[in-house]
């Protein structure tokens, strides 16, 4: 600052914002809103229609029937049951099948559904998950041959997951097949 000169900052604001206002044509006052009377409010709730009108509109009874168990998710699924409960677990998901647990993989659903998290906690004690890679989800032969081998000794059923979720394990690729294919 210059001497001499004792230009106070909230003198400096004051005027900025007198400046600002004056530029903008923001001095004059905004005109209140319409208020709504009672009366008026109470008309309009009468002649809105209310949620029951509007639900017999919209909705509409199901009238196709329920998939056939034969659909696609039934054809790639595996059903896993305890006799009381059921899942389904995709087509390649087991990792881990001792016979005395082949009981367990049936063909048609037994009792309730259940999803997977809640199946897995209540058969603990003869089921249980192995987190694995998507490359050994892939196929990867290296990274599936390990994980076998770690699991022959296991007494439980395990079902291969990725994100805690039952995922599909390829089959490697063979020789073969890899010969074949063209890259574009």
């Amino acid at each position: 600052m210059k001497s001499g000169g004792s230009f106070q900052p909230a003198t400096r604001f004051g005027a900025l914002f007198l400046a600002i206002i004056a530029t903008t044509g923001q001095a004059h006052a905004q005109p209140a809103r319409d208020v709504v009377s009672e009366e008026a409010l109470r008309q309009q709730v009468t002649t809105a229609p209310n949620l029951r009108s509007q639900l017999s509109s919209k909705a509409r009874p199901l009238t196709s029937p329920a998939p056939a168990i034969e659909s696609s998710l039934w054809k790639n699924s595996i059903i896993l049951a305890d006799g009381e409960t059921f899942t389904l677990v995709p087509v390649g998901a087991i990792l881990h099948l001792p016979v005395e647990l082949r009981t367990r993989v049936v063909a048609k659903p037994q009792g309730d559904f259940t999803f997977w998290p809640s199946f897995l906690k209540r058969n603990a004690a003869w089921l249980a998950a192995k987190e694995v890679s998507l490359t050994l989800s892939r196929g990867n032969a290296q990274e599936a041959n390990a994980l076998l081998k770690s699991l022959s000794r296991d007494p439980r059923l395990v079902v291969a997951t990725y994100k805690e979720g039952p995922i599909t394990i390829l089959e490697p690729a063979t020789a073969s097949s890899g010969a074949n294919r063209t890259t574009p």
